[in-house]
């Protein structure tokens, strides 16, 4: 037999199958000025090699004159390179295999067996062609093959082939593009644009249709399996999809989804700009919005699609599940470019194939770190117990919800002999009651909490029972001259001894209250510049003297130096503006000082120091970035968005910068940072929907931070809902990755207690409170009931 199909060790890494003996050629686009075909090896070997668990290379190797004896062959040295590069050596060509190939056979035009596979790191349109010697049995090729399908799969769901069914397997089978190698679709009704690495299956069960399309349907008559699905209706638009799915709604007193409609046609139109998913029944039509705000899931292992739908103030989750993985695929490339043009306003086309593919992969999170995440030593022993409290006391009686807490009331109150509860707090709550509380200052250095209620700032402490006590309010916070300011925003500076202010009427100016006075004592601006965000230097920047600290503009990112005469306190030289409207609007940064930067349009810059351009550009996955927040060494970065919320883990895994964080070196072999993206699980999310009558709406996440401190725990809210996911859980790929807690009005904003991740402090519109983690619960349909049924009440000062 001329394929050799056994494992062997060349170097370190065993080859799994290959055929002995071809030819490579290059081939490129018919608008390449290159010329369009170039023989790279006259006798080469094709071969597929494991290179770790789950994960395989295809090489091809040039033949030397004499056979090489084993140890002779090139160390794996330029390995790293090779595998994310896609690039040569001298003598070899070394690609990452995974369905991004797209690999199959075909017969060129001298009738020749040939596997060719794109160039996915080359120019567009470049594809490799090994042209396979006639002395090799077909049968031999269909063998590689079948290996290859079956290595791919478990590339991709990282599981044994073993489990796959030929239905698996046949998702991996591109044989279709050996008879239309354009192989095109249409985004909208006049761009055309090359098919994604992430379409994995025949091009006939896609039932497109288009007015500008010349595709020839009689090329995948034969490609489908099963009858294609037909509308009675017509809904407006132009169909990108359409096939069969069974469709089941949530129950919420069984706890689980019931079969409501068996077969039903899933469509996905476009009627201009707007993009919706319709699904008929024999009994029942109904249209969604590709919106982030269903609350949509893509459930890869069951090949499903889950969403919320409203009916008569009622939220309900639909869940369609497809026949095929291969259908479900499709699914899942119309519906994340409909998203993603929908949210963003611009065309699929406009990307990158690389940014293309993040897009499509972002929801699709592996958890190889989950190991190493493992490996790394707690630095607080109660996290697991606190989470395992959280999840086994449900059936116990749930803390008072006033615990802890106090409520904001004015300090004038506090200096009267006739101090009178009910009256103080009548008094500052007809003051301000429109207004309510806005944001939170976290004291590093000192243990104070400030929180910003219209003019006034609240000032808290921790007691010894581990709730907050008022300590003052500071009144009418006023500029310079005199006029009332409204901060919406407040920094902690210089050892916890100042609060830098913005106010939310005037952009263009910083204030610098002096906290031991309690009023504004200097004015900054930044050149005329419109002020979006400021942040530290350093993430602990807080706890020293250090003057110096960064703003953002709309197009651009500076440092400004309070020592610097004159009100403009902007430094020049590390001011780094963009000519190109970029729209930024978040800012963090590490221990060491590295930058994250994001945008309305969703993307995040990543600078190892300010000046020049960003080492790393993650592009929009759909939403605009609110807010930022990064772990103390760099390795995590936070990104709130409207309706999810993104965990990016920055370290590059491989090649030769593997180990460095995204900030100091940009990843090669057009890889990205990997993302994991957390929402609110459908089930979870009908009752919060159903309380608030609003969709879902993320404040600000955050980490729990402190010196020497293991990130392990996120925060967040979300209506009256404050909640706390573990990151642990969301390594581990749990359905419901978080515990919940449900106030009686809206947080406002939420964040840990500096050194811990034991106590959340948090705002509501009208209270302040400090909630111990153990109290937050998993979510379960008792629990959630019985929220629903809870009574709202005023925290009680104790």
């Amino acid at each position: 037999m001329n394929i050799i199909r056994k494992f062997m060790e060349s170097g370190s890494k065993p080859e799994v199958v290959s055929i002995p003996s071809g030819q490579l050629y290059l081939t490129r686009s018919r608008q390449s000025p290159k010329s369009s075909s170039e023989c790279l090896y006259n006798d080469a070997t094709v071969t597929v090699r494991a290179c770790g668990r789950y994960a395989y290379e295809l090489v091809v190797r040039k033949q030397a004159e004499e056979e090489l004896t084993p140890g002779t062959e090139d160390d794996d040295e330029d390995d790293g390179l090779s595998e994310l590069s896609g690039q040569s050596t001298e003598d070899e060509w070394v690609f990452r295999l995974d369905e991004t190939l797209r690999l199959h056979r075909r017969w060129n035009k001298s009738g020749e067996l040939t596997v060719v596979w794109r160039n996915t790191k080359g120019d567009r349109g470049e594809k490799f062609q090994f042209v396979v010697n006639s002395d090799i049995p077909l049968g031999d090729v269909e063998d590689f093959l079948e290996t290859v399908y079956r290595c791919e799969y478990e590339a991709k769901y990282r599981r044994l082939a073993s489990e796959a069914t030929d239905q698996d397997l046949k998702q991996f089978d591109f044989s279709y593009l050996a008879n239309n190698d354009s192989a095109v679709f249409f985004s909208d009704d006049e761009t055309e644009v090359r098919e994604p690495e992430f379409l994995s299956a025949r091009m006939g069960e896609l039932a497109l249709s288009d007015d500008d399309s010349e595709e020839d349907p009689e090329l995948y008559e034969d490609a489908l399996d099963e009858p294609q699905p037909t509308l009675r209706t017509h809904p407006p638009g132009v169909v990108r999809f359409l096939q069969y799915g069974d469709l089941s709604v949530y129950d919420p007193m069984a706890g689980r989804y019931i079969l409501q409609e068996k077969n039903a046609s899933v469509a996905l139109l476009q009627d201009e700009g707007h993009r919706y998913v319709y699904i008929e029944g024999s009994e029942l039509a109904l249209s969604v919005s590709t919106l982030p705000e269903v609350n949509p899931f893509l459930e890869v292992g069951i090949k499903s699609f889950l969403f919320n739908y409203t009916h008569e103030g009622v939220v309900l989750s639909y869940k369609v599940k497809f026949r095929s993985a291969a259908t479900f695929t499709h699914f899942h490339l119309h519906w994340t470019i409909a998203l993603w043009e929908m949210s963003t306003g611009q065309k699929w086309s406009d990307l990158s194939e690389t940014e293309q593919n993040y897009v499509l992969y972002s929801t699709s999170g592996r958890n190889e770190e989950l190991d190493v995440f493992l490996e790394e030593p707690e630095n607080q022993d109660e996290t697991a117990r606190d989470e395992q409290a959280g999840s086994d006391e449900e059936g116990e009686e749930e803390e008072e919800e006033a615990e802890g807490s106090k409520l904001v009331v004015s300090s004038s109150s506090f200096g009267d002999d006739d101090y009178d509860d009910h009256r103080a707090e009548r008094e500052y709550e007809e003051s301000t009651s429109q207004v309510g509380n806005k944001a939170l200052a976290m004291g590093f250095k000192t243990d104070r909490t400030f929180v910003l209620r219209g003019d006034k700032i609240g000032v808290f402490k921790t007691s010894d029972d581990d709730s907050l006590d008022f300590v003052t309010a500071i009144n009418e916070v006023s500029d310079t001259k005199g006029n009332v300011l409204n901060p919406n925003s407040a920094m902690l500076y210089t050892e916890d001894r100042a609060l830098i202010l913005q106010d939310e009427k005037d952009k263009e100016r910083l204030f610098k209250m002096d906290l031991e006075r309690g009023k504004v004592v200097e004015e900054w601006s930044a050149g005329g510049r419109n002020v979006v965000q400021i942040g530290p230097n350093k993430k602990f920047d807080q706890l020293t003297s250090e003057q110096t600290f960064l703003g953002i503009a709309p197009n651009s990112v500076f440092q400004m130096d309070p020592r610097i005469s004159g009100q403009d306190k902007m430094v020049s030289s590390s001011d780094y503006t963009y000519s190109s409207v970029r729209d930024l609007r978040s800012l963090c940064t590490t221990q060491l000082g590295y930058v994250a930067v994001g945008s309305n349009k969703g993307e995040i810059r990543l600078y190892d120091k300010l000046g020049k351009r960003a080492k790393t550009l993650i592009p929009a996955l759909g939403e605009p970035i609110r807010h930022l927040c990064a772990s103390a060494d760099g390795k995590w970065l936070l990104a709130t968005c409207k309706s999810s919320i993104l965990l990016f883990d920055t370290e590059v895994k491989e090649g030769r910068n593997a180990g460095a964080l995204a900030y100091q070196k940009s990843f090669s072999g057009g890889t990205l940072p990997q993302c994991y993206v957390l929402r609110v699980d459908p089930s979870t999310a009908i009752y919060m929907q159903t309380e608030t009558g609003a969709p879902i709406e993320f404040t600000k996440a955050t980490f729990n931070t402190g010196l020497d401190t293991k990130e392990q725990t996120i925060t967040t809210s979300t209506g009256p809902f404050a909640m706390v996911w573990p990151i642990k859980s969301i390594l581990q790929g749990k359905k419901t990755p978080y515990v919940i807690r449900k106030y009686h009005s809206n947080v406002t904003e939420e964040s840990f207690k500096f050194g811990s991740d034991r106590n959340v402090i948090v705002a509501l519109k009208d209270d302040i409170s400090m909630a111990k983690k153990r109290s937050f619960r998993a979510p379960s349909r008792a629990m959630l009931t019985k929220m629903g049924k809870q009574a709202p009440r005023k925290a009680s000062k104790e």
